[in-house]
């Protein structure tokens, strides 16, 4: 029997997943929602972080290991990392958890300048960002086998969209808030303030993340590795022998290079060459996150209504190879308003499916053994590309450098279609 307040949340036309979940799946979604609610507010939050390096006058160099340090932390702390998690058949915990760890790091890297000087508290604030590449590391490992394993594949394309969806209206409007204050009270202080305001979020991030449901057949049955070498083994005989997975991760591993390559170099090209001023840089942010929401919904209909999922992985990820070439050219940044919008609803297109197919990729049953191999690879990326990318941001200028982004996108994109990436079945050799 449910109660009168349920019985008119159900009146007024509310699912019954969230009114009365009677499954484990259906309490996921409504947990779901709340943890991107946490997540989206203060992840919007964070993109103020290499701002406020850049505000202190740091080196382009310094703002691209804030992009380079996980990767490092992750080449090195993968596989012990990945063989903890695997001797437990619960990935949640090592979710919930790392991620706590991780945002607490911030309010602590955006207190640092109110005590030292500029440049000591560049040093710590990145020491500080090296100690947070640990629980970094193990939630980029269980991320997206966590995603995988709290939702039935049949449902996936739903949770994920409404997730994001939530995540990125509340991203927008915490960046946006966060920017128009922070251009109304240009200070260091303000970035303290407005960082550790949003943290007070964390606890709607982690207190739903806890408490995810993984039915026991959806749980890891594959043992860990027995040592490190055993560990290197794995890596390599899940690239060798598993084409599908192989192929998958290097067209990823071009097109993620671009990705990460452009990150350190939009602060530094809207302040420094674009003159940018923290609201105009909020506002940019804002509309790339709120947009995002089209992007969730109309890519969740399209993949599940007609099955659109590789159409949706080209098309979206030719878009997002525009943005870096147009920031390049544009002399201002009313231009990029515009173009956020496109950014957005192309990178939750692209996000959307990237798990989906990722997952299918994947040997069955093995999801956990072999994200390792994955996400070393992308490691490998993270921490050359930022490096290569700010490299050339000092002697040829963040210009060139975008450009070079985005030719790195544009051959990512050309691969996907090329070896027509979503389409095969994952299959031994």
């Amino acid at each position: 029997m449910q109660s009168p307040f349920a019985q008119w949340l159900r009146a007024v036309g509310l699912p019954q997943w969230l009114v009365a979940p009677r499954s484990g799946d259906d309490r996921n979604i409504t947990r779901g929602m709340l943890d991107g609610l946490g997540v989206g507010v203060v992840e919007g939050v964070r993109v103020f972080i290499p701002v406020l390096f850049t505000r202190l006058g740091a080196d382009p160099l310094y703002v691209g290991l804030l992009s380079s340090m996980p990767a490092v932390a992750g080449l090195l702390l993968a596989i012990p990392i990945g063989m903890l998690i695997s001797r437990s058949n619960n990935v949640v915990p090592w979710y919930a958890w790392s991620r706590l760890f991780l945002f607490l790091s911030y309010p602590i890297i955006a207190i640092i300048p109110l005590f030292f000087d500029a440049n000591t508290a560049i040093w710590l604030m990145l020491a500080v960002a090296g100690l947070a590449t640990l629980p970094q590391t193990s939630l980029t490992l269980v991320f997206n086998v966590t995603m995988g394993a709290i939702i039935d594949s049949s449902r996936r394309y739903f949770l994920m969209s409404l997730r994001w969806s939530i995540l990125g209206v509340c991203n927008g409007i915490a960046v946006y808030i966060a920017g128009r204050y922070l251009a109304a009270f240009p200070d260091i202080t303000s970035y303290a303030l407005v960082v550790g305001v949003a943290t007070v979020f964390t606890g709607f991030a982690f207190w739903p993340a806890s408490r995810y449901e993984v039915p026991e057949e959806r749980r890891n049955s594959t043992p860990a590795p027995a040592s490190l070498r055993v560990g290197l083994a794995n890596i390599s005989y899940y690239l060798r022998n598993f084409p599908a997975f192989r192929l998958f991760v290097i067209c990823q591993a071009v097109f993620q290079a671009g990705i990460i390559m452009s990150m350190p170099l939009f602060p530094l090209h809207w302040v420094r060459v674009l003159n940018a001023d923290d609201n105009a840089i909020g506002t940019v942010s804002m509309l790339q996150s709120v947009t995002l929401l089209i992007g969730y919904q109309v890519g969740s209909y399209l993949a599940t209504r007609f099955n659109a999922r590789v159409r949706i992985l080209q098309v979206c990820a030719i878009a997002l190879s525009c943005y870096p070439l147009i920031t390049a050219l544009v002399s201002s940044m009313t231009p990029l308003y515009f173009f956020a919008i496109i950014w957005g609803v192309a990178t939750a297109g692209f996000e959307l499916v990237l798990i989906d197919i990722l997952l299918d990729s994947c040997p069955p049953g093995e999801i956990t053994a072999v994200m390792p191999a994955y996400q070393m690879v992308m490691f490998i990326v993270t921490l050359i590309a930022p490096i290569i990318g700010t490299a050339i941001a000092r002697s040829a200028g963040s210009t060139v450098a975008l450009m070079v982004a985005a030719g790195l996108h544009f051959l990512g994109a050309l691969l996907f279609i090329g070896y027509k990436i979503g389409h095969r079945a994952p299959a031994p050799a």
